[in-house]
């Protein structure tokens, strides 16, 4: 029975190393799908906004006094389009910096980059539509060694924490039987 657990372990060990390499290896599949959808994102704020300089430039205004306009007219709704041209600009300046800042990462510090210009509705839409692959570059290969690493790590560390609590908990069981039917 030893032997077979033995075996058991070793196989899910195996399995668990092999499910860690393959999983993080789809990090740079994913980067890649969501740097363009964060560059699709960027291009539509983008269009729109040119739009509203268009609009302004027919009214003889720059955009800058466009949107002041909007904001001092003291009426609600247009008191509301002009912060809503504002807030499109500043997505725009956030865009633009994490799509340059993710494009300059170096391949040992995108996940740092990733985890730190982090857009969460961006994300979700591209794991909606995450097409995983099989990595063939070198990127690819160094996060699935990481993540084999990783993986087993977390699996020894699990073992040897099960291991410790087992006999913890079972130490006093076993010192009552000793005490409860004496030899």
């Amino acid at each position: 029975m030893k032997n077979f657990f033995r075996f058991l372990g070793g196989l899910l060990d195996r399995i668990i190393a092999v499910f860690g390499a393959v999983g993080l290896a789809q990090f740079p599949q994913f980067f890649s799908q969501y740097i363009q959808r964060l560059g699709g994102h960027l291009a539509e704020a983008q269009f729109i906004l040119v739009r509203y300089e268009m609009t302004a430039e027919y009214f003889g205004m720059t955009l800058e006094e466009y949107i002041a306009t909007h904001l001092n007219s003291g009426h609600e709704v247009f008191v509301s389009s002009g912060q809503l041209i504002t807030e499109l600009m500043e997505r725009i300046t956030f865009l633009e910096e994490s799509l340059t800042a993710l494009k300059e990462a170096s391949i040992y510090t995108r996940w740092w980059v990733f985890a730190r210009k982090f857009n969460y509705s961006i994300a979700q839409e591209t794991w909606l539509d995450f097409t995983p692959g099989i990595p063939t570059t070198l990127e690819g290969v160094i996060y699935a060694i990481c993540g084999l690493l990783l993986s087993w790590v977390l699996f020894q560390a699990l073992k040897t924490l099960l291991k410790f609590f087992g006999k913890v908990i079972s130490t006093p069981f076993s010192r009552r039987k000793k005490y409860m039917f004496p030899a």
